[in-house]
């Protein structure tokens, strides 16, 4: 029938955009969304930064960060394979 199958959806607030989206990964469990949102808003405006922490309250390594504009987006993945806080991390 097609239908709900059109590409973008709803959309609105509290979607992510994906083409906004980085995905980081590698991160050391100590770091915390304060200084990771300072190192990466030097790539560009921060629209939204998730931390997703385990059980225990501490961050798994990961984290999500949308961007205002493409841009940040963009420099942001030249920080793929780069030492953070003495671990690889790898931008998607």
């Amino acid at each position: 029938d097609g239908k709900g199958k059109g590409k973008d959806g709803k959309g609105g607030k509290g979607s992510g955009n994906d083409e906004l989206t980085v995905f980081v990964r590698g991160l050391p469990f100590s770091a915390e969304e304060e200084s990771l949102r300072k190192d990466f808003a030097e790539c560009g405006e921060i629209e939204r930064l998730s931390l997703p922490l385990n059980d225990e309250g501490k961050p798994k390594g990961i984290a999500f960060i949308q961007y205002k504009e493409k841009a940040g987006c963009d420099k942001a993945l030249e920080f793929d394979n780069t030492d953070y806080g003495g671990r690889t991390i790898f931008v998607r």
